[in-house]
């Protein structure tokens, strides 16, 4: 059987638009799932919209 390869969450800075890859984490049913990083790497923000839903995201400017 092939191995098929995992699709990494992406977050987007809504300050910077950098786009990070995701956190990977196990569950408790010992499947892989991505948590957003804390901080952007690039200016430091703390609003990463998960990719997906990058398109609907809004900024409050």
């Amino acid at each position: 059987m092939s191995h098929s390869p995992e699709n990494v969450a992406r977050y987007v800075c809504s300050d910077c638009q950098l786009i990070h890859a995701g956190v990977p984490r196990r569950t408790a049913t010992g499947k892989r799932s991505f948590d957003p990083p804390e901080t952007c790497g690039g200016c430091g923000g703390d609003d990463l919209i998960p990719i997906q839903n990058w398109v609907h995201h809004h900024s409050a400017e």
